[in-house]
């Protein structure tokens, strides 16, 4: 249990920090990105508002967007297509990038597009109408976008080199952290383990008594009734060992060959006589030849477990079902009608004497500890046992092994 929480732990946290470290990292170069196509847009702008040249440097012109020097950085050539779609003119002055046959393919694939702005490879471009003709100019954004994609590389490389160290650290430091709930959580099975021994000793002794007693011509409702209850509090004990045991192990007894459809076609055959005895309709589903490893005590104290519980909390005339199929995994089932069981009670049905208010009861019997066990067991097969119902008035209860 404490390694499944601190595997749970260790897993959320790791996970927080790696949305924080893409959330951040996502966040940082898209803007930076943005200001790239800013920034390209506004020369372009400038450009298409001025003939194709940059004007005069001037803090009224520039709103503090470029400088002196950006005139001189700036790599573009503008391209005039006439109406009938014939490239007039070119003009390749402030490029050297490259030559007039690639910037005329670059004009007939952005020409193509609906665009008026965008991207073409690394060239941001705008397109706009002057006296009839289409005007293109294309602005190199190479370094830029060169700078960015570096950025990007250099960020996701921290970033990883981050969530490593984090995690190595997270892993380390839960250990640390989980170190006083894993001796607490110890030393409350130690006890339950040596209470449980301790206690078994004086209830053997008031039975073993109280059957002397009743030797000696002592017999009375009173005799009887303290027999049921201790044996009452002798299973809840030995439940209580049971099921501290298991959790403390997670590992099943050792495994054999088993024919789980003649173990639980036996297991539930004996219910047949209080099925009959409690007018309660029986009906049984089991596959032929399903087989597993396993170990036969544990499986076939589940399904008493699960049968046990289906038939103290049906209703009056109800019925219980039992079913076992081989798929993907093998299936087993259990069905029993409910006067009432809500839905939101299903997750807390496997917790140790939980009780829901209509449907468990101490007059039933119980302890509230049956399917706390059912759970440890499947658990240690890796498998998987959970509750459900339809209508909340009954209640299903499937194991995957």
């Amino acid at each position: 249990m404490i390694k499944k929480l601190r595997k749970r732990f260790s897993i959320a946290a790791i996970f927080s920090i790696f949305v924080t470290f893409t959330v951040l990292m996502v966040t940082i170069n898209v803007i930076n990105y943005h200001k790239i196509i800013e920034n390209a847009d506004f020369i372009l702008t400038t450009l298409k508002e001025n003939e194709g040249y940059f004007p005069a440097f001037g803090k009224d012109q520039n709103n503090g967007r470029w400088s002196k020097e950006t005139p001189f950085e700036s790599r573009y050539f503008i391209a005039t297509i006439s109406e009938d779609e014939t490239i007039t003119t070119i003009d390749m002055a402030k490029i050297q990038a490259i030559d007039i046959t690639q910037a005329r393919n670059y004009v007939k694939v952005v020409s193509s597009f609906d665009k008026t702005r965008g991207f073409y490879q690394d060239y941001r471009y705008i397109r706009y109408k002057e006296n009839g003709n289409t005007v293109l100019i294309f602005l190199d954004c190479t370094r830029s976008l060169d700078n960015w994609r570096t950025f990007l590389e250099a960020s996701c490389l921290v970033a990883t080199i981050g969530l490593i160290i984090s995690s190595i650290l997270i892993v380390f430091i839960s250990g640390r952290i989980m170190k006083p709930v894993a001796e607490s959580y110890e030393k409350q099975k130690r006890f339950i383990i040596d209470a449980g021994h301790e206690i078994k000793t004086p209830l053997a002794t008031i039975d073993a008594d109280l059957t002397v007693l009743e030797m000696d011509g002592v017999s009375n409702e009173w005799t009887d009734d303290i027999h049921v209850q201790t044996k009452r509090l002798a299973d809840l004990t030995n439940n209580l060992i049971v099921l501290s045991r298991m959790q403390e192990t997670q590992k099943p007894e050792a495994l054999v060959d088993l024919d789980l459809s003649k173990l639980v076609s036996t297991v539930a055959n004996s219910f047949d006589a209080r099925a009959k005895m409690e007018n309660k309709t029986f009906e049984k589903d089991v596959d032929e030849n399903v087989h597993m490893k396993g170990g036969q005590k544990e499986i076939e104290q589940l399904i008493s477990i699960l049968m046990d519980n289906a038939f103290k909390y049906s209703t009056e005339n109800g019925m219980v079902r039992i079913a076992l199929h081989q798929k993907k995994k093998i299936e087993l089932i259990v069905y029993n009608t409910t006067e009432f069981i809500a839905k939101d009670s299903l997750p807390h049905l496997f917790d140790r004497f939980y009780r829901t208010d209509q449907s468990h009861n101490s007059q039933t019997g119980g302890y509230g500890i049956g399917l706390s066990i059912a759970q440890a067991i499947v658990q240690s097969y890796k498998g998987k046992i959970e509750a459900t119902t339809e209508d909340e008035k009954s209640l299903r209860i499937q194991v995957e092994l």
